[in-house]
C-alpha cells in the first residue's frame, strides 16, 4: 500500500475543511466533535483491549458512539441492543441493534415501519419508551461502547419477548416468504 505523502494528506485535509465550512454551524459542531473522538479511537486502537471490559451478553443494552455516518446510517451516540448469542470476551467487535426514543407526544402508532415499538421502562433510567431500529444493526468495535464499561454501571436488558419481536422483525426484512412453490432448475 502507497503511503499518502504529506502534500496528499495536507490536500485531504485541506478539502474537509472546505467541506466542514459549507455545513450548517450544527452539522459544522457535530463533524468536529466527531474528529475529535475519531482521533482518540484512531490512538487507542493498537493499545484497545476488549478482554478487559465486560463480556456483554444477548440482549444487554450498551450506549454507543455510532459516530458520524453518510446519508440515512444511524450515527450519534444512542443505547443499542446486544444481538449476539455468544460474543468473544476477546473480539473487537460486536453486532447491535440501535434503540431510540419515542418522541414526546407521539404514540406507539407514529413509530415508523420500518421501527418496532419496544415499549416503556425498558431503559429503567430514561423517562422514553423505546424504538428498536432494525434497519439499521451493525457491527461495531467495543471501543465504541460509552457504557456500562465495569460491574459498578447501571446495566439494562432487553426481555426474552423483545428479542423474540426483533429476530421476527429482522426475518421480515431478510427473509420474504414466498407465496408460491420456488423450482429452482438444475439444468
Amino acid at each position: 500500500m502507497n503511503t499518502p505523502t504529506p502534500d496528499a494528506l495536507d490536500v485531504a485535509l485541506d478539502k474537509l475543511k472546505a467541506t466542514i465550512s459549507k455545513l450548517s454551524p450544527k452539522r459544522q459542531d457535530i463533524i468536529t466533535k466527531w474528529i475529535v473522538r475519531w482521533n482518540r479511537y484512531l490512538t487507542l486502537e493498537d493499545t484497545f483491549k476488549p478482554e478487559y471490559i465486560p463480556r456483554y451478553k444477548r440482549g444487554d443494552i450498551v450506549y454507543v458512539d455510532f459516530g458520524f455516518n453518510v446519508g440515512n446510517e444511524y450515527g450519534g451516540v444512542h443505547y443499542a441492543a446486544v444481538l449476539e448469542h455468544d460474543n468473544s470476551k476477546t473480539g473487537g467487535n460486536i453486532m447491535v441493534i440501535p434503540l431510540t426514543s419515542l418522541e414526546l407526544g407521539k404514540t406507539p402508532a407514529d413509530v415508523a415501519k420500518a421501527d418496532l415499538y419496544l415499549g416503556s421502562n425498558i431503559i429503567s433510567w430514561t423517562p422514553f419508551d423505546t424504538v428498536a431500529k432494525p434497519a439499521q444493526i451493525r457491527a461495531v468495535s467495543k471501543m465504541r461502547i460509552i457504557r456500562p464499561l465495569k460491574k459498578g454501571d447501571q446495566w439494562a436488558r432487553l426481555s426474552p419477548a423483545h428479542l423474540d419481536a426483533i429476530d421476527n422483525r429482522i426475518k421480515q426484512m431478510i427473509i420474504k416468504k414466498p407465496t408460491e412453490k420456488i423450482v429452482i432448475d438444475k439444468a
